[in-house]
């Protein structure tokens, strides 16, 4: 596709995000927060999917069912985050922490990004690695949340 075209492919992933988030935002609340981890599954499993799709007949559905998921992910999590951090700091605080640790994620995630591609991997690959140690991760958060007793999940 050529680039002009293709820039309309984030539209739809922004439109399924903003979807999800609205939907996230009327039908989740705060205790139940942590049952929305399983999108983040669907995130790492998407990634690799998206990458080896051929089709934009296949692509365009799953690019927006991917942004639904990401928008439902995100608002409960954040609204998570932030409870906790002000019960644990202040505000300020709290929005500080977590503004440092989205941005020092980012810069490790296209640091590895980069890496990989530097190792000249295939895109399909490098989407592969980085779906799997996303999968891996919410494994790992989904763990820490069904052990946990706490309404807020405390540990994540």
């Amino acid at each position: 596709m050529p680039l002009e075209q293709a820039s309309l492919l984030q539209a739809v992933v922004a439109f399924g995000v903003i979807f999800g988030a609205g939907m996230a935002g009327h039908y989740v609340a705060l205790q139940n927060a942590y049952k929305v981890l399983p999108l983040g599954l669907w995130l790492g499993l998407s990634l690799p999917a998206l990458a080896f799709s051929t089709s934009l007949w296949i692509a365009i559905p799953l690019m927006l069912i991917t942004g639904f998921a990401g928008g439902m992910l995100m608002v409960p999590m954040n609204a998570m985050l932030q409870n906790r951090g002000y019960t644990l700091l202040t505000a300020g605080r709290s929005i500080a922490v977590q503004g440092f640790n989205e941005n020092a994620s980012v810069m490790v995630m296209l640091g590895v990004y980069s890496g990989l591609l530097a190792l000249e991997l295939p895109l399909q690959w490098v989407m592969v690695i980085m779906g799997s140690v996303m999968s891996l991760g919410m494994i790992y958060l989904m763990r820490m949340a069904s052990q946990k007793t706490d309404s807020t999940c405390s540990a994540i």
